[in-house]
């Protein structure tokens, strides 16, 4: 801890936004944790707590666009070699598209405020066509709105670390029962119609 705050006292928005970008590109680094304790530096006068928000989504909407980028490029050739092995079928790539075809918007917004679902989804919505357009557009949003929320989170607990740990996990725990919760209407939505088509 005491080294990242050394780093982000000298670099700040800089290094938050780096750390974003390489998590992005599927290299699980403690993003979350950088733009947070960043924020909390900013709480105590050490940064500005603007140009944390500001790396936060900045690296945040790159990071998505390269995640996008390695799955559409390179995602089919690893499925192709590796697909057999990882139980990865034609069935299966059809059902991803399918998916981020009718609810890439949300899934690509909510993956924002959750860790280890941000690394993958970007590369999983580039290997399943999502339109671009729409990609865009949800991380955009997504990456500026998680970064505003995980910095007010910093610059308003930061100087109760205990606070902030309890906060922060509380966001996450809040995303995760959001997701559930809309992946279980929306199947119970889609049975209803399946029933009323039979």
């Amino acid at each position: 801890m005491e080294t990242l705050t050394e780093l982000l006292t000298n670099y700040g928005a800089l290094l938050v936004a780096v750390a974003m970008i390489t998590e992005g590109c599927g290299i699980p680094v403690p993003a979350e944790t950088i733009l947070v304790t960043a924020a909390a530096l900013a709480a105590r006068g050490k940064l500005s707590i603007w140009w944390i928000a500001v790396g936060g989504a900045a690296g945040g909407i790159v990071g998505g666009i390269a995640g996008y980028a390695i799955g559409a490029q390179g995602g089919m050739r690893l499925i192709k070699r590796f697909g057999a092995k990882m139980r990865i079928d034609e069935e299966k790539l059809d059902r991803a598209r399918r998916f981020f075809a009718r609810r890439g918007l949300v899934a690509v917004f909510l993956c924002r405020f959750i860790g280890f679902v941000r690394i993958f989804v970007p590369m999983v919505a580039g290997v399943a066509r999502m339109p671009f357009g729409r990609f865009l557009a949800a991380n955009v949003v997504g990456a500026v709105v998680s970064s505003a929320c995980y910095a007010a989170l910093g610059w308003f607990f930061g100087r109760d670390l205990p606070a902030l740990e309890h906060h922060l996990t509380e966001t996450t725990i809040v995303a995760v029962v959001l997701i559930a919760l809309w992946f279980l209407v929306r199947r119970r939505r889609a049975g209803r119609r399946d029933a009323t088509a039979a």
